[in-house]
């Protein structure tokens, strides 16, 4: 093998290792830029999860600014006419983060990270008798149509019945908020006679 040949060895060699790293120095800044709005990046076992930041975010907005509530319902019921499987998936959502409020304020180190949370939820919610047999029911069954939209394939749900979701959603919701209001309420006072 004399030089020329092993240049050319040598070059065929590099030419992929060194043209991806030119194509990351030159796509740096453009990634960089994208990384902010996925919801999860994943890179050889490392993966970051924007949504659980953005999600304790809005729980914390909604904390400082009640009145986002109601304008989530209105933007819920605006967006039926052309979205309804999103509107009901949306308006789950506030369910679910007012019900984990209610349950954590009751039992602070509970795990809800498994894939039947909301399952879970529910079953403390009864368990813990956070709420009354109607409350109980009701959250069973937004559960369970909120699956039917989320899981089941072509299911599509009528603009009606969508805003009629969406209603339900947050009465229930009002209703677990002022529980979790409640068990501060009990937990100060209990505190305060314990002191």
């Amino acid at each position: 093998m004399n030089w020329m040949e092993f240049t050319l060895a040598l070059l065929q060699q590099l030419v992929w290792p060194v043209s991806i790293i030119i194509c990351l120095v030159l796509l740096r800044r453009p990634v960089s830029r994208l990384i902010p709005m996925a919801k999860r990046f994943r890179f050889q076992g490392m993966e970051v999860e924007f949504h659980q930041e953005l999600k304790a975010a809005s729980r914390n907005a909604q904390a400082a600014f009640p009145e986002l509530l109601a304008d989530r319902r209105c933007l819920l019921l605006s967006s039926v006419e052309h979205l309804p499987n999103t509107s009901i998936l949306e308006a789950w959502r506030a369910v679910d983060e007012a019900a984990e409020t209610l349950v954590r304020r009751h039992r602070p180190g509970v795990d809800l990270s498994s894939d039947t949370r909301y399952k879970d939820i529910e079953t403390l919610l009864i368990a813990e008798d956070l709420v009354d047999t109607k409350k109980a029911k009701l959250f069973s069954e937004l559960r369970q149509l909120r699956n039917k939209v989320a899981h089941a394939r072509s299911f599509e749900v009528g603009k009606a019945e969508a805003m009629k979701y969406i209603e339900l959603c947050f009465r229930l919701v009002e209703y677990l908020e002022q529980r979790a209001r409640g068990t501060d309420a009990i937990r100060r006072n209990s505190e305060a006679s314990s002191a």
